[in-house]
């Protein structure tokens, strides 16, 4: 049996939702989780941590690597980490992306039912909404503005990045050679800049920026006059900085944005078009990073809908892909409770002249349960809940308003349990379609359509 910090030889199987390679070690298959590795590798590999169900290890030598591993094209690829997968060519990493679907659904849906991922249209300079911290150096005050390290309170300035678009690394790198004020400390909350946002569309042509501060509303009078002068400054310097916002976020928390944001330049908006269909987007909007693939994810979904359907679109934000799927819509109802969404949900359906629709503003779950006792019906319910999936009880009341469900998810695993739900309430899915929204990560966006029996 193997212990921790024992060294040994070993290959590799396949990769897993977040992106280890699978091994099994010794005559019990003991399994072992590498980080770095990719399948049908032979590796010696030193053991990290231990319990009675698994092992994980690090690469001490790749022995024999894998035909599709390649040089990271990124040259901070191993001090950042947003990217975990750079080590291997698009094509395999799709190829593997679609296996690790297949290992999660196939004992609750036909392999075959299971389609190939569509890849991203743009594998570099696609996100187009960035969120950096601030930090200083402790001597020199330096300016850092990038992301944690995997794991650690280790923040790599990102000065140039490639799946970002070219312009907001000048911008960035603007705002540390001019930020009057200091940066927060996490370990006093001290300092006053935490984070730093962008929100550009996929013309590269407009942006927002949004300037999160350790601070309260009521205490900016306090630095309102070096920020509006910086604001004029980088406003001066970059035409495509269409509004700028301060959000203020005293508390000790790991939420990036605090519950109060003001512009103090410009415009509320951006303009995204994606296709046919154009959005208003604010700066702290729900909107699909990647917009060259949303458009192949939204596809998906309005290929799923049948002409001339009344269609519920829960979790709706600001209507994207409500309006996206309009044209097949005999009337479409938004529910959202975020009030900013609300609104901008209200512009887009204007902005696009969409006449057939009506937005219900307050917590869905309670919309849901009201469809329930109304006996309110839908042809299709749009489904895009956050990460963590749907409360139980609101899938369950979604599940009596209509007989046809398109799920959209980024988390294969809480889709699972929410399929899972959903078959109990004798809806059976019909197909899984991946979309690869982050190319060269291990993240994976799908949609099902599930029709109830």
């Amino acid at each position: 049996m193997i212990k921790l910090n024992d060294i040994i030889n070993i290959k590799t199987e396949k990769l897993t939702y977040g992106n280890d390679a699978l091994s099994r070690y010794g005559e019990e298959k003991f399994v072992i989780f590498i980080k770095g590795a990719l399948p049908n590798e032979e590796l010696k590999v030193k053991i990290t941590s231990l319990n009675k169900k698994f092992a994980r290890a690090e690469i001490i030598e790749i022995l024999k690597p894998s035909s599709h591993r390649i040089k990271p094209f990124c040259a901070i690829y191993n001090a950042c980490g947003s990217c975990q997968n750079q080590i291997c060519d698009y094509d395999y990493l799709i190829e593997q992306k679609t296996l690790i679907l297949k290992d999660i659904f196939r004992d609750i849906i036909d392999e075959k039912l299971i389609y190939p991922i569509i890849k991203s249209p743009k594998t570099l300079n696609y996100r187009h909404k960035i969120q950096y911290c601030a930090r200083q150096t402790k001597n020199s005050k330096r300016i850092l503005l990038g992301y944690y390290k995997n794991n650690s309170h280790n923040l790599t300035n990102i000065k140039f990045c490639p799946i970002q678009p070219e312009i907001i690394n000048t911008i960035t790198q603007f705002i540390r050679d001019n930020f009057p004020l200091d940066c927060y400390n996490e370990k006093n909350h001290k300092g006053l800049l935490k984070n730093v946002l962008f929100r550009i569309n996929s013309s590269n042509d407009e942006i927002l920026l949004t300037l999160v501060l350790n601070s309260t509303q009521d205490d900016f009078i306090n630095f309102e006059s070096p920020i509006f002068k910086f604001s004029k400054k980088i406003s001066t310097q970059f035409s495509e900085l269409k509004g700028i916002f301060i959000n203020f976020n005293p508390l000790k928390t790991n939420n990036i944005l605090g519950k109060e944001t003001i512009k103090i330049f410009d415009k509320d908006y951006i303009i995204e078009t994606l296709k046919d269909k154009k959005y208003y987007i604010g700066a702290t909007s729900f909107f699909q990073i990647n917009p060259c693939a949303a458009s192949c994810l939204f596809d998906v979904v309005k290929n799923s809908i049948k002409n001339n359907s009344t269609i519920l679109d829960a979790y709706g934000g600001v209507g994207a892909i409500g309006i996206y799927c309009s044209k097949k819509a005999k009337k479409i109802t938004l529910v959202e409770e975020n009030e900013n969404a609300v609104l901008m949900a209200q512009k887009n359906f204007q902005l696009n002249n969409i006449k057939n629709f009506e937005i219900l503003k307050g917590d869905a779950k309670k919309h849901f349960i009201d469809f329930q006792k109304e006996n309110k019906k839908f042809d299709y319910v749009i489904l895009d809940p956050p990460r963590s999936g749907c409360d139980k009880e609101g899938l369950l009341s979604i599940s009596k308003t209509a007989n046809k469900i398109v799920y959209v998810s980024c988390n294969p695993q809480t889709l699972k349990r929410d399929i899972l739900e959903l078959k109990k309430e004798n809806f059976i899915p019909k197909f899984i379609q991946g979309v690869d929204l982050f190319p060269y990560t291990y993240h994976i966006e799908s949609v099902v359509l599930l029709e109830r029996e």
